[in-house]
């Protein structure tokens, strides 16, 4: 008894939230913008036009089937027999050539979640 009452004036000094979980935390943190949003043009970063990065990444070898909308592509989706290296290498080869045409290529981490984007991407 002589330590459950200590021990019950720090709870209620305290109040509610010493038992409480982080509120903030749930499965949204983990959901990121989709990858074609990671390529930024360096002059318009947050503000880059849409329409123009897409035809920019077809020209850099993106056949024209892909569906750039869809928020899972990747650049080895459609090549479910790519090794890691190979798919690697596809998507070394699509930054590369982007970047050479102006663009910054950003990671999931730099762009934020959905939930609490940091702005760099869109």
């Amino acid at each position: 008894m002589k330590l459950f009452l200590p021990l019950a004036a720090v709870c209620l000094l305290a109040g509610c939230r010493t038992f409480s979980v982080v509120s903030d935390m749930d499965s949204t943190n983990y959901e990121y913008v989709p990858y074609i949003q990671t390529i930024q043009k360096a002059s318009t970063v947050g503000h880059t036009d849409p329409a123009q990065r897409k035809r920019d990444i077809y020209a850099c070898g993106v056949g024209p089937y892909a569906d750039l909308n869809d928020k899972f592509w990747q650049p080895d989706v459609g090549y479910p027999n790519l090794s890691l290296k190979e798919s690697a290498e596809k998507r070394d080869k699509l930054e590369n050539c982007m970047e050479h045409k102006g663009y910054v290529v950003f990671g999931f981490d730099q762009c934020g979640p959905l939930k609490a984007p940091t702005g760099l991407c869109n």
